[in-house]
């Protein structure tokens, strides 16, 4: 036992680092983020999204320079979130909150933290709130786990849009601990369905937001271009 604690503590510090990338600088202002026309997907009826889950350096997101075939991965927004019930934006956080922990995706810690996500003219800082090292998950940061973070709630015609990025990934010990890209579809068909099942939400036809990339130089995964809809009933 006195062997294996110290071995766990160290793999738990090697983990922590990796969540916590270093900053080596002060950050952006959100307020300056400028996306090129290829970073948004204007849809009817619900404005402006953005294409990618952006970082604390306002950049696109690469799954913490997780590399699939040599080709750096992007983050997709995968989820979309509508509430047409709601009437203030805390009712709508409040709604989605609890859907969230109804679906077994309650906050979970030792993920990465400190996110964005572009919706109308802006962007929008992650829910579970940064600081805190949570993320929305269906398990512990120590197994394979579905899990992601959710951007808004924006205004949008006749009610409150959220944007999400969720994924599945795998625990890896050896050869350093870490957390592994495993896919982008199964998290988002897995989330689509659970949401649908608490009756908070149900399940729209699928948004194609534009944003499979398959490049020599960068992938999306098994990211499809399209991102699950949830509307209120």
């Amino acid at each position: 036992m006195t062997r294996i604690l110290p071995a766990a503590l160290l793999a738990l510090s090697a983990l922590l680092a990796a969540c916590a990338p270093a900053q080596t600088g002060p950050l952006p202002d959100p307020a300056t983020y400028r996306p090129g026309p290829a970073d948004v997907a204007t849809l009817p009826d619900l404005g402006p999204v953005g294409r990618w889950m952006i970082t604390r350096t306002l950049e696109p997101a690469t799954w913490l320079g997780e590399r699939v075939s040599g080709r750096t991965l992007r983050e997709p927004i995968n989820v979309l979130i509508l509430d047409r019930t709601s009437t203030t934006p805390e009712a709508a956080t409040a709604r989605l909150n609890a859907a969230m922990t109804a679906a077994g995706y309650g906050p979970k810690n030792m993920h990465s933290d400190g996110y964005s996500g572009q919706l109308g003219e802006r962007l929008y800082p992650q829910l579970p709130p940064s600081g805190k090292g949570l993320a929305f998950s269906d398990g512990p940061w120590y197994v394979s786990n579905h899990h992601g973070r959710v951007f808004g709630p924006a205004p949008v015609q006749g009610g409150y849009l959220f944007s999400a990025a969720f994924s599945l990934e795998d625990m890896r010990w050896l050869p350093k601990p870490g957390h592994t890209y495993n896919s982008f579809k199964a998290t988002r068909e897995d989330l689509a369905t659970r949401l649908n099942a608490t009756g908070l939400y149900r399940r729209a036809p699928n948004v194609d937001l534009g944003n499979r990339l398959d490049t020599p130089q960068e992938t999306t995964g098994d990211h499809d271009g399209q991102a699950a809809l949830l509307t209120t009933p």
